[in-house]
């Protein structure tokens, strides 16, 4: 039984500040450039919490972007720009979003808490390995601002009571709403909390037969495990608010969840296959290669295809083609997928196995304009265009207990930081801090 819970979580006061002039795209998807726009759009933006600057003069511990981004947060309380919730709640959103193919789209999701905890006893399932680095990165700011900024994205199964209150409740006037600028064009936030009882209790139950799948944000779980398990072994008790990580719930069956393809390049090195000849030359016999006019053209093909062979669209130097072979009874879930087929019986061969991507002989792209450019430019010698995973692909590996290989999922959009942050016990409770909280 899944155990979703409310939360009496902080939020922007709308009456402060314009809310889409305050969220910001997950930390793991903003680079540099981004950041400082960020910065400059308001200087209330989640950002400089979430993901703040490092500056010259830090001191790691006494004045560096962890203790910044405790300090923002203390100030934006005190002075009512963040308030916290009456009591709990459920916050009902829905992203309105312009797909990459100029199609617009509505996803709606639902902000609580899970328990926090190992993967063997967690009420969601993981499809992918994590890295050492960003999870030492959320466990310091976890640590400095004793808050969930950001919330982990999950899909749900087998609840089919949910959606329907979830559209009773977006029925009525949203509580909360602003824009962003999206990785395609505009997008719209809408915010409903949700604290009445009886809706609550209603929300709950409906979740209780749940199967739970994280889409992003694997990082971002473990390490509200982690924290959650310092807390405890500190004598926190069970029901604690360190005990629970913050996600972003959303039926898997919703017409809005979008996932993206990541284009593999291969680079120029010794070993490598020079031309689509010298490539086909390396494939099984199993494999054809069917010419094409352009890249775009033979993305298209290899859509058409999906269902019944592996297909994808290659670009070099002497060419465009797809390249296909049928699709078989695969050993495991994970076998069957086409980021999978393609590393083994394509790149391997073409001199890209397992070490030498490790050693780096892949570039990764979502825009097929670029592998075009980087082939032309000679910074790539082959363009491998692949068609998107879909979330069937990835519930199917998680409930076989496997992984899939990196840079297999790409879910769009990202769900913004800010709608909502998810205090773990310490912010807004300590003697001396501001009681504030939205009226209820």
């Amino acid at each position: 039984m899944a155990d979703i819970r409310p939360l009496r979580g902080i939020r922007f006061d709308p009456a402060a500040v314009h809310l889409g002039g305050v969220l910001a795209p997950p930390y793991d998807v903003i680079d540099d450039v981004q950041r400082e726009a960020l910065y400059a759009r308001d200087l209330r933006n989640i950002v400089r919490v979430d993901y703040g600057q490092d500056l010259p003069d830090d001191v790691p511990g006494s004045s560096d972007r962890y203790t910044r981004a405790a300090e923002h947060l203390e100030a934006w309380r005190s002075l009512g720009v963040l308030v916290r919730e009456a009591r709990d709640a459920y916050y009902v959103t829905e992203h309105q979003f312009i797909a990459p193919d100029g199609s617009r789209h509505a996803r709606r999701g639902v902000i609580a808490r899970v328990r926090a905890a190992p993967w063997t006893t967690s009420d969601l399932r993981p499809h992918e390995h994590t890295l050492r680095g960003p999870k030492e990165d959320r466990l310091a700011l976890m640590r400095a601002t004793d808050t969930q900024t950001s919330p982990v994205f999950a899909v749900w199964q087998e609840a089919p009571s949910v959606s329907a209150i979830l559209d009773g409740v977006a029925a009525s006037a949203a509580t909360a709403g602003g824009r962003t600028d999206g990785e395609v064009g505009s997008e719209k936030h809408l915010l409903w909390v949700v604290d009445d009882p009886a809706v609550v209790e209603a929300i709950r139950a409906a979740f209780a037969p749940a199967r739970l799948y994280i889409a992003d944000g694997h990082h971002r779980y473990e390490t509200a495990a982690a924290f959650a398990a310092e807390r405890a072994a500190a004598g926190e008790r069970a029901d604690a608010e360190s005990q629970f990580a913050m996600v972003y719930l959303c039926d898997a069956a919703d017409p809005g969840i979008s996932l993206l393809p990541t284009h593999r390049l291969l680079l120029p090195r010794p070993g490598a296959a020079f031309s689509l000849d010298d490539l086909w030359m390396r494939l099984d016999d199993r494999w054809e290669v069917e010419a094409g006019d352009s890249l775009r053209a033979a993305a298209a093909t290899a859509v058409e295809m999906r269902q019944t062979r592996h297909a994808f669209a290659v670009r070099a130097a002497d060419g465009v083609a797809v390249l296909a072979r049928p699709r078989d009874a695969a050993a495991s879930p994970r076998q069957g997928l086409d980021v999978v087929v393609l590393q083994d019986e394509v790149l391997a061969p073409a001199g890209a196995d397992e070490a030498a991507v490790r050693d780096g002989a892949l570039r990764y792209t979502r825009s097929i304009d670029e592998v075009d450019r980087a082939v032309d430019a000679g910074e790539a010698v082959l363009g491998f265009v692949i068609n998107p995973a879909t979330t069937a692909e990835m519930i199917a590996v998680a409930d076989a207990g496997d992984v899939m290989p990196q840079k297999s999922t790409y879910f769009y959009p990202k769900v913004p930081t800010g709608l909502v942050l998810s205090p773990l016990g310490a912010v807004g409770d300590a003697p001396g801090s501001d009681p504030r909280t939205i009226p209820g």
